[in-house]
């Protein structure tokens, strides 16, 4: 069964131009001049329950106006949109209770109860959804455990660091068991530590539950950690679909080489990336020969490993792709749409 099935989705927006110093405003006053930017072209994919899905590209991908029309809150220019059976645009109640639709910094305490506590956010949610007592009770103090949080919920939000803001607004965002969680850029602005308690979340969230997530990032490392399927837009457009293992594809005839050094690498080397006593080294495959039979004369050597390329260098090679060539990866991993 899909949670969500897009077909063909497009979006676009008119922007508005105008020209340098005060005749270009003069002139923008009389006779205003627009821009179409494709946000969304022709994007199609489906999603099983369940499942957690990244959505990776840089800014200006098309990721927040996805996840705009998915949660209903845009209109498509063209295209068919079914979430969890139902058409999102019509936001019908069922419908909105759920989904949840989380975006990093932003969420619904901090726009109603900055001078208050969570606690009291959370009791103005569980009236708006209708949430018995006690099964409100029950699932405050499972979000609460999972997130470790509880010295947090009767702290003043304003008083609280954006790392803990974040968590009791996620607590806000779930206490309704959302079959379908939307979490747009969730880990912006945190340092590793409070990224990682996040990435554990979520991923405890989605076993327990078997709820849908779906996450957009431009931060590499939050696609690498959590579900195996990764889509990368770029431009409004769907360059890839697919198990995250098959991204190695994307760079086809090239391993990494990595030479660990008793001490530091030797300087003679030359188009090497120097880590302390590491030297690496993206190298084709037909040069690969060549590169080890001249590093390996050298008597310092302690290791050689040789792997795919990492899942950043990857990422940035389609990205590139696609800014220089307009082109769609098609790996072997890629899903069928049909």
């Amino acid at each position: 069964m899909y949670s969500i099935k897009v077909e063909k989705l497009c979006k676009s927006y008119r922007k508005e131009e105008k020209g340098q110093g005060r005749f270009g405003s003069l002139r923008f006053f009389f006779r205003r001049k627009y821009r179409e930017i494709h946000a969304l072209r022709d994007v199609s994919f489906s999603i099983e329950r369940g499942e957690m899905v990244g959505i990776i590209g840089p800014n200006g991908a098309g990721k927040t106006t996805l996840l705009k029309i998915l949660s209903g809150v845009l209109y498509p220019d063209s295209g068919s949109v079914s979430v969890l059976g139902y058409i999102p645009t019509r936001r019908e109640k069922e419908f909105l209770r759920s989904i949840t639709y989380f975006t990093g910094q932003r969420g619904f305490l901090s726009l109603t109860i900055w001078d208050l506590p969570p606690v009291d956010g959370y009791e103005l949610i569980r009236h708006i959804y209708g949430i018995p007592e006690s099964e409100y009770r029950r699932r405050l103090k499972y979000l609460v455990e999972l997130l470790d949080v509880e010295d947090l919920i009767r702290t003043p939000l304003r008083k609280l660091s954006l790392g803990e803001r974040t968590k009791v607004e996620l607590v806000a965002a779930l206490l309704h068991f959302p079959d379908l969680v939307l979490l747009d850029e969730p880990t912006i602005g945190l340092d590793i530590v409070s990224q990682k308690r996040l990435w554990e979340f979520f991923r405890l969230y989605n076993e327990e539950r078997r709820a849908t997530l779906l996450i957009t990032s431009h931060y590499t490392r939050d696609i690498e950690e959590l579900g195996k399927r990764v889509l990368i837009l770029h431009r409004g457009r769907l360059l890839f679909d697919g198990d995250k293992k098959g991204l190695a594809k994307g760079l086809p005839d090239r391993k990494l080489v990595k030479v660990v050094f008793r001490s530091s690498p030797p300087p003679s080397l030359r188009g090497w990336r120097i880590e302390g006593d590491t030297a690496l080294k993206q190298v084709k495959k037909s040069r690969l020969s060549d590169e080890l039979r001249l590093i390996s004369l050298d008597d310092s050597i302690i290791d050689i490993t040789i792997e795919d390329p990492p899942f950043e260098d990857v990422i940035r090679e389609i990205f590139t792709r696609g800014e220089v060539n307009d082109e769609v990866f098609d790996g072997s991993e890629k899903r069928d749409q049909t």
